[in-house]
């Protein structure tokens, strides 16, 4: 079965990050000894089909088992866990994520190592408190070793961003927190390394906005509420 004819992932959610994730992991996160270790923490979990097939890439996982995600006798389930090659922080409650990159980034400055946070968030996931209460708590402890990226596809599990809750005001409110504010094409390798590049020397926590089409380069379900294709261009 193709894998496009799973039902079950979330291939809409994973299009429209795929080449956020191969970004951060094929060029900027580095394996290095705990405290200089690079983590990546994948925060919108329903994404990790595009965060398996970054790791197949990379050979840490086999590509063979990508063809078997979710079935029984996988290792890659629904949503990333630790026992999973190359998965650093069990995902998949929407809103946690930042929680985890702070507590990390503070760890690794308490040992005074190098090591970065990325942390990786949809659009609609700024909706939940948790983040908010991450948030000023990053700029509060000065944690210029987290970068968080929003993959902003416009689009939620109800409906569009802008229906649910407009999200304009989002950059606004998150420089008035005290972040780093920048921006990206998330479908853009260039602007995407750019825009993390540019965040490294910060001395504030840095937030990108990435904006996205949500099921970038499949036409039946590109750009709409859609997250699957399941047969015979019938779609879900």
């Amino acid at each position: 079965m193709s894998l496009l004819y799973n039902s079950d992932i979330h291939l809409g959610s994973s299009l429209s990050v795929i080449e956020i994730l191969a970004v951060v992991i094929l060029k900027f996160k580095r394996d290095e000894p705990y405290e200089d270790k690079d983590w990546l923490i994948l925060s919108k979990g329903h994404a990790a089909p595009a965060l398996y097939a970054i790791l197949a890439e990379k050979g840490v996982i086999s590509i063979d088992e990508l063809w078997k995600i979710q079935d029984i006798s996988s290792i890659l389930q629904g949503h990333p866990e630790v026992f999973i090659p190359g998965v650093d922080m069990s995902t998949g409650s929407l809103g946690q994520g930042l929680s985890f990159g702070v507590g990390i980034a503070k760890g690794i400055k308490m040992s005074q190592g190098d090591g970065r946070v990325y942390v990786i968030m949809g659009d609609g996931e700024q909706d939940e408190g948790q983040v908010w209460e991450a948030a000023t708590h990053a700029v509060s402890m000065e944690l210029n070793n987290l970068i968080s990226i929003i993959d902003v596809n416009g689009y939620q599990l109800d409906g569009t961003t802008e229906e649910i809750k407009p999200k304009h005001y989002l950059p606004k409110v998150w420089e008035d927190i005290g972040w780093n504010v920048l921006y990206c094409d998330g479908h853009d390798i260039s602007s995407i390394s750019y825009a993390i590049s540019s965040s490294i020397n910060s001395r504030k926590p840095t937030i990108i906005f990435a904006k996205t089409v949500r099921g970038k380069g499949l036409p039946s379900i590109e750009n709409t509420k859609k997250q699957r294709v399941i047969s015979n261009d019938a779609e879900e």
